[in-house]
């Protein structure tokens, strides 16, 4: 548990920072760009996103898992999926710039969604060393990479907006963050681990890429019902529309830190007590009740300060992001669960299972939206989403719950855990309602209302936030194993 505790600390210094600085861009590129070529910009980053996972295709979440167990091979490991990556980049380059001659696009919008598409593949890269560190529970070193990453893009991005270049220069600087990212990361890797190299074998290519395959379609299939709305809105409505959708989604991205802080920090873990179903299902709760200390208050605080997030985060001219931000914030709880049981269902080689689900849910989404997009526009997609992501959820907790879970006491805490939390969501929901309501300033009710209910978690024992974070801030000051 010391590990886990050390693994999750370290993940979350990383995340928060990424995290924070990408929030910090949020309202410079809304208004600097304005409404259109931010939604050109929301396209560009929608296909980056396809672009990195078809470079990659599960490589790095099977990386991580079988470092994990065969620490002695990993630089074995990592030259073969560097062999398999090189073809992959190929293939991604060429659907690329089909994509592209197909797209009918301005010419702004043709280069933007290239240069941001190169700045994608180019991490992809990093991913698979990130996935060296993980294996061997070195948080440490992905926490920096990814903080110098979001720290020049931001910087430069920002910089560049006030300047006054148009949208090609601003998101130039993501390829600059993704090459200065690359070369240290390398170099880390080289010093502490092994110096990276390509092989190339067929036979035990296939057998890994075979492997790591449901992987790849699983995370695609996990994250992808926003971007396959931006894309189909894009086809179907215009960039303002598109801008609305993503403008409520990049905050609500914000929400997408605490799964993957925890997967960083549990899949190693799990991966670990992978046979002990008792040890496995106690580890994962323990993990779901920090996710819930997030979700759970996270919806009626933003269904009661959506309309103050909107106008001060993304600016007056997505208004239209008020509404989606409302309906999408019960999509992000469900999706923030369905984030974190992709890394238990990872540990136990059950990956393909969950892969089923979410290819009945893919389905469903793309039928909805279909459906309501060309009704209701943004709205229809939102809607799409919040169907699709429960109806997954729904499916894997089921199976789950069947086939990986055993009975242990870890339960009835865990249902203690919960129902605390839930009693106090109730009282900061009444906290800030009535702050509003009385016509207090948002921010400042948005502070007392986490004041409130932080005392609420320590008050009812739900974790204990001082030892918690006095254990880790030692462990990670000391570099404990």
């Amino acid at each position: 548990m010391a590990q886990l505790q050390k693994n999750i600390g370290f993940a979350s210094i990383g995340h928060l920072i990424y995290t924070l600085l990408a929030f910090l861009l949020i309202p410079f590129a809304t208004r600097y760009l304005g409404v259109i070529n931010f939604g050109v910009y929301s396209l560009a980053t929608t296909v980056g996103f396809f672009a990195n996972l078809l470079t990659d295709l599960g490589m790095s979440i099977l990386l991580t898992r079988e470092i994990s167990k065969h620490r002695k091979i990993a630089k074995a490991l990592f030259d073969s999926f560097m062999g398999i990556k090189s073809v992959l980049v190929l293939i991604t380059i060429g659907l690329l710039l089909l994509y592209l001659q197909v797209g009918n696009f301005t010419v702004t919008a043709f280069h933007t969604i290239l240069i941001y598409s190169v700045s994608s593949i180019i991490s992809s890269y990093t991913q698979n060393i990130f996935s060296v560190f993980r294996g061997f529970e070195r948080i440490e070193y992905e926490s920096l990479g990814m903080s110098l990453d979001k720290f020049l893009s931001v910087i430069l991005g920002i910089l560049f907006l006030i300047a006054g270049f148009d949208i090609r220069i601003f998101i130039s600087s993501f390829v600059i963050a993704s090459l200065v990212k690359l070369v240290v990361i390398t170099f880390i890797l080289q010093k502490h681990f092994f110096k990276p190299g390509i092989q190339y074998s067929l036979p035990r290519n296939k057998v890994l890429m075979l492997t790591a395959l449901p992987f790849g379609l699983s995370n695609l299939l996990a994250l992808c019902y926003n971007y396959f709305d931006i894309l189909m809105l894009s086809a179907m409505t215009n960039f303002r529309d598109v801008g609305w959708y993503n403008g409520s989604y990049k905050f609500l991205s914000l929400t997408t830190l605490v799964p993957i802080v925890l997967t960083a920090g549990l899949l190693p873990q799990l991966s670990v007590h992978h046979k002990n179903r008792i040890e496995l299902t106690g580890l994962f709760l323990k993990g779901v009740t920090y996710l819930f200390m997030v979700s759970i208050p996270m919806v009626p605080v933003i269904l009661l300060s959506a309309e103050w997030i909107v106008n001060t985060v993304l600016g007056p001219e997505l208004y239209g992001s008020i509404i989606s931000l409302k309906i999408l914030v019960f999509a992000a709880f469900a999706q923030m669960l369905n984030y974190l049981f992709v890394s238990l269902y990872a540990a136990v080689n059950q990956q393909k299972k969950i892969l089923y689900f979410q290819i009945i849910g893919l389905f469903i989404n793309l039928v909805l939206n279909f459906a309501l997009i060309p009704v209701i526009s943004y709205r229809g997609a939102a809607f799409a989403t919040i169907v699709t992501e429960w109806i997954i959820l729904i499916f894997i907790v089921v199976w789950a719950s069947i086939h990986i879970f055993t009975s242990t006491e870890a339960w009835k805490v865990f249902v203690i855990k919960t129902v605390q939390l839930l009693f106090s969501t109730v009282i900061i929901t009444l906290v800030l309602w009535l702050s509003i309501k009385n016509q207090m300033a948002t921010l400042l009710a948005l502070f007392v209302s986490a004041g409130v209910y932080v005392l609420c978690l320590q008050l009812f024992k739900v974790v204990d936030l001082v030892a918690l974070s006095q254990s880790v801030l030692t462990r990670i000051n000391h570099g404990e194993n």
